[in-house]
């Protein structure tokens, strides 16, 4: 520990207990909670006097949340973390890069803290490398991920029969190795509760009902003597009733639900969501009710599924104030949360539209990497409703959302072609190339900006 760590931590130690002394493990309750805000305000704090513990779940917090801005911040602070010799933050900035990194480089970057991490014992880097491996062939020519697993299994890593498991899941040989998957997975449950979901997939693909029901009471026994957390129970009953499943177990997923309500408040929302999506489970009243009462212990989450609810109006009376007052609530934290008052906006639900707003709103999504914010602007500078007609810009933001996977952005552009004249295409696709180009750039700024705020409260 350097000189100035241990005098920190002492100085902490010291005033522990004192009231409003930022404390990590007050931080932690609050998050866990839902309650984002506060725990932030806690480990902002305490990051910048430079503790490690803080930095790491500084980023865990920032790389929950779905913007880019907020994913730069992540990879900030378990940079700042791993400068200390943190293999926390070896791994979690592995992960982050693997998974997100837009460029060979940004990924061989994230091999390098993966490796690291291994080699110092974290065998949760195990998957993300192999994974990679299996990403980007082309970028890891000689990675040859059957041998890192092996390797790990030799050395009676638990992590390693977990991985072999998730690797014949990843290529596509489960339907012919499920009794060898179940034989690495069952002796795991506990130890690495993922392996629940690894033996839920095979059981519902072979029609394993009987085994299914045993794992579900398994899960359930686990929890109920601490065995596995609240998170794994919940992540359990979120797949099992996800798209994902081959099969899904809508009735079960509730039942897990109501397990962990209302003291586990990420469930009040996934339970909400699942009522929604299986309006038979209960009125639309219990939705309300426990979106309230997860937005009230401090969750987003349920704040944007409020506004989502009243904007759409298909389980209770649609009412676009409301929807905007919980959208405004959610929007620093999801980025579809400017996308849904963009389009509130745009069609006018207040009482008249306001495409000025709509516009602002839409841009900030869009350059906050959300592609449908792209297409929805597209359409209002092709329509020019409220705004004057850019044939320019739609066609820019149209070819802006086609690359973001928004595939409407196809049948627009194709609608707009006869009007377009060769030389107008030109300078849009001039003006998209800048605004990618933009964007990119205030991904950079906004590193720099998290870099320069924590030199000066530091």
């Amino acid at each position: 520990m350097s000189r100035k760590a241990a005098v920190i931590s002492a100085l902490l130690i010291g005033l522990a207990g004192c009231s409003g002394v930022p404390d990590i493990d007050r931080a932690e309750r609050q998050a866990e909670a839902g309650n984002v805000e506060a725990a932030r305000a806690q480990l902002e704090e305490l990051a910048r006097f430079g503790i490690v513990d803080a930095q790491v779940e500084l980023g865990d917090l920032y790389a929950e949340m779905e913007s880019p801005q907020n994913r730069q911040k992540a990879l900030h602070w378990y940079s700042k973390a791993s400068e200390q010799g943190s293999d926390r933050a070896w791994v979690r900035l592995g992960k982050l890069l693997t998974r997100e990194g837009e460029t060979a480089v940004q990924r061989a970057e994230g091999e390098r803290y993966l490796k690291k991490a291994f080699a110092e014992g974290d065998d949760s880097a195990l998957m993300p490398l192999v994974a990679l491996y299996l990403d980007y062939p082309g970028e890891f020519p000689n990675a040859q991920p059957r041998k890192w697993i092996e390797r790990a299994r030799k050395a009676g890593d638990p992590a390693g029969d977990l991985a072999l498991a998730r690797y014949y899941l990843m290529t596509g040989q489960a339907p012919g190795r499920g009794g060898e998957i179940v034989s690495l997975c069952d002796p795991l449950v506990e130890a690495h509760p993922d392996c629940l979901m690894i033996l839920g997939q095979v059981y519902l693909d072979q029609e394993r009902s009987e085994d299914f029901k045993a794992l579900v009471d398994r899960a359930k026994g686990a929890w109920e003597a601490g065995r596995i957390s609240d998170r794994d129970l919940y992540l359990f009953a979120r797949w099992m009733s996800d798209d994902d499943s081959p099969a899904k177990q809508v009735a079960t997923s509730n039942e897990l639900y109501q397990l962990l309500t209302p003291g586990y408040v990420p469930a009040m929302t996934g339970r909400a969501r699942l009522i929604m999506d299986n309006t038979y489970l209960a009125d639309s009243e219990e939705v309300v009710k426990l979106l309230e009462a997860s937005r009230a212990a401090g969750d987003l989450k349920a704040s944007l599924v409020l506004a989502r609810v009243y904007e759409r109006g298909r389980i209770v009376p649609m009412d676009p104030e409301k929807a905007v007052r919980y959208a405004e609530e959610a929007r620093e934290r999801y980025v579809s949360a400017d996308y849904l008052l963009g389009r509130i906006y745009k069609r006018g639900y207040l009482g008249e539209a306001d495409p000025h707003k709509a516009r602002d709103h839409l841009l900030r999504a869009a350059r906050r990497g959300y592609p449908k914010a792209d297409y929805l602007l597209a359409e209002m500078f092709w329509e020019g409703k409220g705004i004057e007609v850019n044939k320019s810009y739609a066609w820019a933001f149209a070819l802006l959302a086609l690359e973001g996977g928004v595939e409407r952005g196809k049948d627009l552009l194709l609608e707009m072609v006869p009007a377009m004249p060769r030389v107008l295409e030109h300078e849009a696709e001039a003006i998209a190339e800048r605004e990618a180009a933009a964007r990119q750039r205030w991904k950079r700024q906004e590193t720099a900006n998290a870099r320069t705020n924590t030199t000066q409260g530091g």
